[in-house]
C-alpha cells in the first residue's frame, strides 16, 4: 500500500475529482515498486503557475520515497491533468533507470566474484 500526501498550492483547489486523479495516477506507481515495502511514500504537489505571457499553467511535483532511494519529477503544462500525466511519466523513467541500475551492479559484482573463484580453480 502506498501512503500518498496530497498538497495543493496556488489556486488549484484539492477537489474529490483532483484527489482520485491524483491516486489513480500515481497508483500506476505502485507496480514498479516492491509490494512489500511499507516504506514508500509519495508526496504529490499541485498548483498553478502564473505568467502574463501565456496565460495560467500548472506544475506537478512527486517526490516517491522507497527502500531502494528516492525519486523527484516536476513538470509544468498547460493543464493539470496533463502536467500530472508528464510528472508520472518521468518518475515511472526514473524507477526503471534506478531499478536497471541496482540490478546491472549486482550481476557485474557477481560476474566478478565468479571470475575470481575461477582463478583458484585453475591451480587444482
Amino acid at each position: 500500500m502506498i501512503r500518498i500526501n496530497i498538497k495543493a498550492t496556488g489556486s488549484v483547489l484539492l477537489t474529490g475529482e483532483v484527489r482520485r486523479f491524483v491516486e489513480e495516477k500515481v497508483g500506476k506507481l505502485g507496480k514498479l515498486l516492491d509490494p512489500s515495502d511499507q516504506t514508500v511514500l509519495v508526496e504529490v504537489e499541485v498548483g498553478s503557475v502564473s505568467q502574463s505571457r501565456t496565460g495560467d499553467s500548472y506544475r506537478a511535483e512527486i517526490n516517491l520515497t522507497f527502500a531502494g532511494g528516492f525519486v523527484r519529477a516536476e513538470a509544468t503544462r498547460e493543464t493539470l491533468h496533463t502536467a500530472l500525466d508528464a510528472a508520472v511519466d518521468d518518475a515511472q523513467r526514473e524507477i526503471r533507470h534506478t531499478r536497471t541500475k541496482h540490478r546491472d551492479l549486482m550481476r557485474r559484482g557477481a560476474a566478478k566474484f565468479k571470475d575470481f573463484l575461477r582463478y583458484f580453480n585453475r591451480g587444482k
